[in-house]
């Protein structure tokens, strides 16, 4: 058979207000990013048609919460029914986990909003790992399991052998932290494992979610065997640069990932030093430098730092960046320009 194509997108966080968090979005603007995010979505897996991609990977926090609005499930339904018969895996994680009152409760399991996933999508809603073949492709498999609940947990998931079919790709789906470099965060850390344990359970390629940057892990041969996607759109000041899908080709021993950028607009925090600036002028001048290569429609917190001038007005802020999509200033890093050694002890 011919290669193996697939989409892979994680950490969606459909359902998230992008009010909260250092950035101090607006609110108009923060309306407007919630509808970019579902625009996202749905641009991403239209490549499925559009790339004449073989199905999709979604590893884990396709939603934010568990108790996803009634609109954005049907949204999410709709636009996944739209490929059909070509295949979507889920994997649920911390944020969108399969018990409770979870949106991935299906109608004949007692879903009172009810509604129905459409069949060509497949929920790994249990704890343990689980085998399904891809439909149409007898030489491809998807292992996964899900995240239960939102709470951290330090079971090492990928520690013992993960049974893995007997075929020509075998895919593992999981969500989970990635720790041997330095990317835990240990207070969200979610079924934590090592690239060590990753590759030893030798399947053809691991499908990632949970960290929000772009990293694809390779084998010692320099063959790419993991990734993280990232989150589709950005909605925190840790979430800089593009965001957007993978599109994976597996092909005898070969494996090519191709990143597509699909969020318009890009976070940035930018560091503006204020020490010897006199005058608002100057000030002014050093600011519009710190952004020179930024674009106007992308989302920027300037962290002014050094030793504000005795008298500088700053009141120009409040008119500075009009012309921008979103622009927060942060003045705490400033300190007084003053050597206190110089003034008497009393």
């Amino acid at each position: 058979m011919g290669p193996l194509r697939f989409l892979q997108i994680s950490d969606v966080h459909l359902g998230q207000t992008m009010r909260g968090g250092k950035l101090r979005i607006p609110a108009a603007a923060a309306a407007q990013r919630v509808q970019e995010r579902r625009d996202s979505f749905r641009r991403a897996i239209e490549l499925v048609i559009a790339r004449d991609l073989d199905g999709a990977l979604i590893p884990g926090d396709l939603f934010d919460h568990e108790s996803i609005d009634t609109d954005t499930l049907r949204f999410v339904i709709h636009t996944l029914a739209q490929i059909a018969p070509r295949p979507v895996f889920i994997g649920p994680g911390n944020h969108d986990p399969w018990a409770g009152a979870s949106a991935y409760v299906r109608e004949d399991a007692g879903n009172v909003r009810g509604l129905s996933w459409p069949d060509n999508v497949h929920i790994f809603a249990h704890d343990d790992f689980r085998s399904v073949s891809w439909p149409g492709r007898p030489d491809a498999s998807v292992t996964g399991s899900g995240v239960a609940f939102d709470r951290p947990s330090d079971e090492r998931r990928l520690g013992p052998p993960i049974p893995r079919p007997a075929v020509t790709h075998p895919i593992l789906l999981f969500h989970g932290s990635r720790d041997d470099s330095g990317f835990l965060q240990a207070n969200k850390s979610t079924y934590p494992f090592s690239s060590e344990e990753l590759l030893s359970q030798q399947f053809g390629w691991v499908a990632l979610g949970h960290y929000h940057a772009h990293q694809i892990i390779q084998d010692p041969d320099g063959r790419p065997r993991a990734a993280y996607a990232g989150c589709l759109t950005a909605g925190g000041l840790d979430e800089t640069g593009p965001k957007g899908a993978l599109v994976v080709e597996m092909y005898g021993d070969r494996t090519s990932v191709e990143f597509l950028r699909l969020d318009p607009r890009a976070v940035h925090e930018v560091e503006c030093d204020l020490t010897g600036a006199g005058f608002a002028e100057v000030a002014q001048e050093r600011l519009e430098r710190a952004l020179a290569d930024i674009l106007v429609d992308d989302l920027v917190r300037v962290r002014f730092v050094g030793r504000r001038a005795r008298g500088l007005d700053l009141g120009w802020l409040e008119r500075f960046g009009a012309d921008r999509f979103h622009l927060t200033v942060d003045s705490s890093g400033l300190r007084p320009d003053l050597e206190l050694d110089e003034w008497p002890a009393e």
